[in-house]
Parts: C-alpha cells; structure tokens; sequence
C-alpha cells in the first residue's frame, strides 16, 4: 500500500491498512491468491478462509467464492532483475531468503514441499548469473531445498532477535566463526519424508538414526573457516562404563570451533537398531596447529531399548561400534567395543496375555485406544493388514488362542506362522460386529501349533480392533 502499511482485517470484516507487519497469535494480516479466469486472481483470507470482495468503495470479506474481487496484477520492477543488477556492482553479493515465522513458519501452516519460494529461487539464480561470488543466507524455521547446484557459501540461521544482522555481518566479514550445527537432517526431497501422520521413524528409515539416501546436508553438518584432523581414537567398555578419548588438530590457517561428535551404533540385536546415534559431543576452539584430547563417555546402562515381549529396558550382549566426526555422515574414526549384557530369549506364548501393541513389526495398522477410559489395541486399516511377533515360543503344543477383538463390519483374524502370506495357518478367529470399544473375547482351535515361530496375526478385514491374545496349553 502506499501507507507502507501491511492490510489487515478488523472485527467487521473490513480492510484497512494499519499494521506494520504479520503479528499476533492469530496473524490477520496474511492473504492466499487464487487463480481466476483470463489472467485474473483473487486474494483469499488465509485466518478466516474467506474471500475478498468490493463492496462498493470499501474492500471487506465474504464467504462467498463467487463475490470475490477479480484482481490483476501490473508488475512495477522486478526484484530478480533489480538484484541482479546491483549485485553486478558488488565484490561479493548477498542474497537472504527463507520463511517469515508469522507468515509461512507458523505451525498452522502447512506445506507440500521442501522448496524455497519460486520467487526467492529466482533472485538467487538471477544474481549469481549476475555475480558468480554469491552468498545465500538462509534465515528460516525448518530445512529447505533449492534449485540447481549449490552456491559458493551457504550461511543458515533460524529466525534471529534485534541482534540478528549484526551476527550475521560478523560471521559473513568473518570476525566470527559460524559454531553451530544442523540439528535436523537436510532432505533432498519431500518423496524422502514418510506421510505427515506417520510418526514411526523406524519402519520409516527416518531421520538422521535410521535413513538410508543421501541427505542434502547431515544432521550435525557445519563448517567453517578452518579444518580440523581427528587421530588416535581409544575406546573401551570396562565396568559397566563406556569412555573413549581422540585427538583433534586445528590443520587450519586461523582459529576455529569444532563440535566433536560421538556416535553409537549396535550391530546386531533383536530388534532394528539405529544406523547411527548422537551419543554426545564436545565443543574445542583451537589455535592453527593446536592440538587437544576429547575425552568422552558414557554408562552402558544408556545403551538399553525397551523390551516388548517382557516389558522392560534391556541391554543386549551385543558388539557395538563408536563413530566420531564433523557430522553424523562426516565420520573420521571408528573403533568397536563389546558389551556384555543379556540375551532376548523366545517370548513364551503360554505364559500369559500378549497385548496386541507389543508387537515387532507391522503393515496396514495403527495404535487405538481399547476402551474410552484406558488401554491400548492396534487396528487394521486395510484387508491384508498384519501384526508380527517375532520368536514366539508354543512349547509343545498350543492347542487354543483367545483374542480380545472387535470388527466394524464383523470379519475374521487368521494367525499364520512364519509368513503372512504363505505360512502355514494356525487358525482363524471369527471377530464379532461390535463398536470399536466393545470388545470381546473370541476363541478358536489351533493345528500344530509348536515350537518356536515368528507369529503373525493377519486382518482379513479393515477395521478390526484387537487388544490381546491368548494361548492354551494342549490336553
């Protein structure tokens, strides 16, 4: 506006010009812009849904899609080329992008992908044809992608105070090192990212412990204006305790920060482990040529994970490895170690209940509350659906089960050993139409059912809820 004032929405629906910027809890000073026919737009209220409309002389809101206001836009200048042009000038050109925290880094606002801003990726690639010393500052809330290859040096910070631009300017002159480190891991791509509502990182291969490509940048990635050696790793795991010490050299022309950084992972185990596993790290500052001895450790105890088949954190006799780097993909050294601690036995079927949420793996289920005031249950939301326990122990014989179960719609629950698919079935349980909180109990008969096996229970049926199961000895 010409006022230099941001439009905003008062309590009438009406718009007037009076803010100096996005602010507020419920930010109304936010719009939508909505293609309309022949090169035409319409501005949509992001805060109410509704549309803008003219209703005579004065700009207000209304429901309706078909009183909406049809805008075109006349284009003044161009950004990209007012930016190309000055940087054309520059020894070194700077461009910023990224996301307002009250405008698109709201966390009532949802994005489809990774990408920066067509516009923002515009003015970039504008400039650096324009000034190949480019610098892209990002200043943003969470990781973003871009474009084309990467610029000479790229700077990231989230969203900063009244000091924000002096820090900036200090590590861009290089008064100051940049010190910090990616907190999260830097994806290439939304396809690399399980669905929104999926919040299961292991079956995934989410997030810098379980992910398999090749990140944009790593979790813990950070560089900075020097380089730095890592030599003479130690490890050892002796009296319930793992320490290790190794030697870091600044092999760098200045001084610099290195965040030393310790991972874990566990190489074999019951159960899927983590690739990789922040286990702790250590900040130096380091002269050129400085050397010093990062020493670390950390209590085996910490090494447990939660044990479903008896109920408990758990630390298996298992070798493990210890990794330290720059980042969790800029590893320098590794060394193993061992740890003595238990071994996982076969989960005894007749000892009693196995509740249905203890389960190894899955596919086509999700966790559900068992009854309105407490307990859990898993539910099928497709036919085919299914549900592992891995190494089930039947003795010498199971010759029942009981399943506390409900179905939308009725259905049937098959148990197959070893496959859910073409394993050999050792019976089906018929499930009740009942409400999804009205569980009951349901029995049926086994065959040959002995020994140990990976039990899976298969959902012949969307919507069967299942809490429990039983087993009975034979005779």
């Amino acid at each position: 506006m010409a006022t230099g004032r941001h439009l905003s929405v008062d309590d009438e629906g009406v718009l007037v010009n009076d803010q100096p910027g996005p602010n507020g809890w419920e930010v109304r000073q936010t719009f939508r812009i909505e293609d309309r026919p022949r090169g035409t737009l319409a501005l949509r209220h992001i805060s109410t849904g509704r549309y803008l409309a003219l209703d005579g002389a004065v700009f207000r809101l209304a429901d309706d899609a078909d009183a909406a206001a049809w805008l075109t836009v006349d284009r003044v200048v161009s950004g990209a080329e007012a930016a190309a042009a000055l940087a054309a000038t520059a020894d070194v050109a700077v461009v910023v992008v990224g996301d307002h925290p009250l405008v698109n880094g709201r966390e009532t606002e949802d994005r489809l992908d990774l990408a920066l801003p067509a516009a923002q990726q515009a003015v970039v690639r504008a400039v650096r044809e324009a000034n190949p010393r480019t610098v892209m500052v990002i200043s943003s809330g969470y990781p973003v992608t871009w474009e084309g290859d990467d610029p000479p040096a790229v700077l990231w910070s989230s969203h900063g105070g009244q000091e924000y631009g002096h820090a900036l300017a200090e590590v861009l002159f290089g008064d100051a090192a940049p010190e910090g480190r990616l907190t999260q891991t830097w994806y290439r791509s939304a396809c690399e990212l399980p669905d929104l509502f999926d919040y299961d990182i292991i079956a995934s291969d989410a997030t810098y412990q379980y992910f398999r490509g090749t990140p944009l940048y790593p979790f813990g990635h950070g560089l900075g204006y020097t380089t730095f050696d890592y030599a003479d790793l130690a490890v050892s795991a002796t009296g319930g305790r793992v320490t290790a010490s190794v030697t870091v050299t600044n092999t760098g022309p200045r001084e610099g920060v290195e965040v030393v950084q310790i991972y874990t992972r566990q190489r074999r185990s019951r159960v899927k482990q983590a690739l990789r596993r922040l286990r702790g790290f250590v900040k130096v500052r380091l002269a050129p040529g400085e050397s010093t001895r990062v020493d670390w450790g950390l209590d085996v105890a910490e090494l447990a994970f939660w044990d479903v088949t008896r109920s408990r954190f758990v630390v298996e006799d298992a070798p493990h490895k210890i990794m330290v780097g720059g980042s969790s993909r800029d590893i320098r050294l590794c060394a193993s170690f061992h740890v003595d601690g238990e071994r996982i036995p076969p989960r005894d079927a007749l000892a009693g209940p196995i509740s249905a949420v203890d389960h190894d793996e899955y596919d086509s289920v999700t966790f559900v509350d068992a009854a309105k005031v407490s307990g859990d249950a898993v539910r099928s939301t497709a036919e085919g659906g299914w549900i592992v326990f891995r190494s089930v122990d039947l003795g010498e014989g199971a010759a029942s089960c009981a399943a506390v179960a409900a179905g939308e719609e009725g259905g049937v629950i098959t148990l197959r050993l070893d496959d859910p698919l073409y394993g050999p079935v050792a019976g089906d349980l018929p499930v009740p139409r009942a409400g999804r909180h009205d569980l009951a109990e349901v029995r049926t008969g086994l065959a040959d059912a002995r020994g140990v096996h990976d039990l899976y229970v298969v959902f012949e049926n969307a919507g069967i809820t299942l809490a429990s199961l039983s087993f009975g000895e034979t005779g």
